[in-house]
């Protein structure tokens, strides 16, 4: 056996020491060969690994020689095989520490390696052996970020560390290079006070509750608690130590990315609060009265000047940028529903006197702009309004960051800002108001098909000094928990950012489990030019699966991508995880064809799984199993929502015995499609989509049943 040194500096940075054991880790799975790790290379030596760059390593820049160390960006790495002292060699080393990871990593995917979202897929063993590679790489796009926290059971809301580890791992291997934190107003991540009142209130997925019984569907997936529950956070305790305990968890997350080489950045809710403030405001309307009275938002009344309403978001602002000195910055968003938009004339001449933004656009030219969003969800009275709403809660950010102590009084005076969802006919000025250093993200539409239908729109979000990124949507909430693929979607998207120019993207994402040839195709993409989701997917299946079920999976995909596009033309809600979830199907209307359309490309996607399932490997087995289980939970699912309408048809008709007899075949197939969840649950977030089933779609049909069975 060959002896293995792994050359690194005697100073090395902790992440530089850590790709080194990353190294030697894959060479015992991969070859089975163990590797000694050292600042000092013996002379009997075989193989030679050196990590890091000149500034950390000095045994790379005597063994580089002639041939010296590549100029590399902090993102930039380079591969080399090489002769050093004679002895067979390989340079892996970056433009910093975290390049110097990537390059593993990138060394260990030549190998065979394939980095899932729960875990690793390795290569059959084989002698160790060095590629004959000499390439430096730089990423097509600087920002690759990935969402956290976020919202709903069924998403990463509901994860503790146990989770979040393994998984921020895998997308560090994947390179993803940003953690998102994204957090809600009604959630326990953050304590201010303002006008003599402190934060008190705090919940997790807008207060709904998912009771874990005794006879639920699944139970045997959750803990002893009576109620699912992130299991980082205590369940029915004071404000106090819910706070507490929800600020070591976001401090946790940030600080193990930190160690996978990820920086952070926060969003911060500066115009939506919890309900105790409603005192200090005055006049307040609820913040999202679909879900409940988990926040407030200012009435009417409270004008963008409100001294209380700036004292409250400036409380909100210091807190963030104090509490998690972690977060390198914070994302502002507007709000989903825009406010004062009566303001914005006022708003554009305030802006115009301190930027002179009028030399750059006018506001008739800007509103007219908006006009041409006819196909924008919510049609031109809404792109109108988002114009005019953003213009005003520009004016209100910028003077709550500039002339407030809302930033100058925090411990970080001169953190930059994110700007989230801003109208897109406000580009041409928002260059002129923002400060350098600064972003944006953006929005567009919900969905990447969605997007695409207004394409000719990313032409105009990207300016030379603000990099820009894009919300990709991998899993949409109003699809819900259906099967869901967007990975081509996604490939022509990805092609109109680099014509563009972007800095790159950010995931959105509830659900995982059927992302994993979608990230793959991202994390390529986001470094090599020409690369196809169809080429990585077929990489990813051989892999995986083996070779003989490159054609299987690949139709999967294809179908299940279909399906997706369906839903997010013609059927958003049709799951989305909240109350009502199946009641709301209670209707003597059809079944809409588009869903019988969806329900066909699932099933031809499980008759291709299963072809896959009789000739996958071992390895493979696992995730073809993943598949199938997804596969008939849509299939039942979609069925459990034809047999609800056709019970509430018959009640209409008073045909009551039918009504029962069609809803009890529509709760038997909501059953099997939970029990198909459950089947092929590995995360918290498949837990709680469980738990979300349960209470959502299981609990109320068998509740309609009985009512009905009460009037025969």
């Amino acid at each position: 056996m060959a002896r293995i040194f792994v050359s690194i500096g005697r100073d090395a940075p902790e992440l530089e020491r850590f790709a080194a054991e990353e190294l030697c880790r894959y060479l015992l799975e991969c070859f089975g060969a163990e590797a000694r790790i050292g600042a000092d290379v013996p002379d009997n030596a075989d193989i030679l690994f050196l990590v890091g760059s000149p500034a950390t390593n000095p045994a790379v820049e005597s063994a580089t020689g002639q041939r010296s160390f590549p100029q590399l960006s902090d993102q930039g790495f380079v591969l080399r095989r090489m002769r050093s002292k004679g002895r067979r060699s390989f340079l892996l080393g970056g433009g910093s520490p975290r390049a110097t990871m990537w390059a593993v990593y990138e060394l260990a995917q030549r190998w065979g390696v394939r980095y899932l979202l729960h875990g690793d897929s390795l290569p059959r063993r084989r002698s160790p052996w060095l590629p004959n590679i000499d390439e430096t790489m730089e990423p097509e796009f600087t920002i690759r970020q990935w969402r956290v926290v976020n919202d709903f059971a069924c998403g990463p809301e509901s994860w503790g560390m146990g989770d979040y580890r393994p998984l921020i791992d895998q997308i560090a291997k994947l390179k993803f290079n940003r953690l998102y934190v994204f957090i809600y107003a009604y959630q326990p991540f953050l304590k201010f006070e303002a006008g003599g009142v402190t934060r008190s209130s705090g919940t997790l997925w807008f207060g709904f509750s998912y009771p874990i019984t005794d006879d639920m569907i699944g139970r045997e997936l959750f803990d002893d608690r009576r109620e699912f529950w992130n299991p980082d956070l205590p369940l029915n305790v004071d404000s106090e130590e819910l706070a507490a305990a929800g600020e070591r968890l976001l401090k946790n997350i940030m600080q193990y990315a930190e160690s996978r080489g990820m920086e952070c950045v926060l969003s911060v809710y500066l115009t939506e609060f919890p309900p105790e403030f409603a005192s200090v405001l005055g006049d307040v309307e609820e913040g999202r009265p679909s879900f409940g009275k988990v926040t407030i938002v200012p009435g009417d009344s409270i004008g963008v000047d409100d001294p209380a309403l700036t004292e409250l978001a400036g409380s909100i602002i210091r807190s963030a940028i104090d509490t998690y000195p972690e977060a390198r910055k914070l994302v502002v968003d507007m709000p989903e529903q825009r406010r004062w938009v009566p303001d914005h004339e006022r708003a554009w001449a305030a802006l115009d006197d301190r930027y002179w933004i009028s030399r750059v656009a006018s506001l008739e030219s800007v509103l007219a702009a908006a006009q041409n969003r006819s196909i924008y969800p919510g049609g031109v009275e809404r792109a109108v309004n988002e114009v005019k709403g953003d213009i005003v809660n520009l004016y209100f950010y910028d003077r709550l960051i500039h002339d407030t102590d809302a930033v100058k009084g925090s411990t970080r005076p001169d953190i930059n800002f994110i700007w989230d969802s801003v109208a897109e006919e406000l580009f041409p000025i928002l260059e002129a108001i923002v400060d350098d250093g600064s972003e944006t993200q953006n929005f567009v539409d919900y969905t990447p098909s969605n997007i695409l239908r207004r394409r000719e729109a990313l032409a105009d979000l990207v300016a030379v000094d603000l990099p820009a990124t894009l919300i990709y949507t991998l899993h949409d909430d109003n699809v819900g928990v259906l099967p869901q693929l967007t990975t081509t979607s996604l490939h022509e998207l990805t092609l109109e950012l680099k014509r563009h120019g972007w800095a790159g993207f950010t995931t959105r994402y509830w659900l995982i489990g059927d992302h994993d040839p979608t990230v793959a195709y991202l994390s390529r993409a986001a470094w090599e030019q020409g690369t196809t989701a169809a080429d990585v997917a077929s990489d990813q299946v051989s892999r995986v699966f083996g070779r003989a079920c490159v054609r299987d999976m690949l139709e999967v995909f294809r179908e299940v991508e279909a399906a997706t596009v369906i839903l997010e033309q013609h059927a958003m809600g049709v799951a989305f995880p909240v109350p009502g979830m199946m009641m709301k199907q209670w209707t003597d209307e059809p079944f809409p064809e588009e869903l019988a359309s969806v329900r066909d490309c699932y099933g031809r996607a499980l008759d291709s799984a299963a072809r896959a399932g009789r000739k996958t490997s071992a390895q493979g087995s696992h995730y073809v199993k993943h598949w199938i289980g997804r596969l008939e939970f849509g299939i039942q699912y979609l069925e459990a929502v034809e047999l609800v309408r056709n019970a509430a048809k018959a009640e209409a008709a008073g045909q009551i015995d039918e009504a029962i007899r069609q809803a009890e075949e529509g709760l038997a197939a909501a059953r099997r499609s939970i029990e198909a969840q459950v089947r092929v649950a590995r995360d918290q977030s498949d837990r709680g989509a469980v738990a979300v089933l349960n209470e959502h779609v299981y609990r109320p049909l068998r509740d309609k049943i009985a009512d009905l069975r009460s009037e025969v």
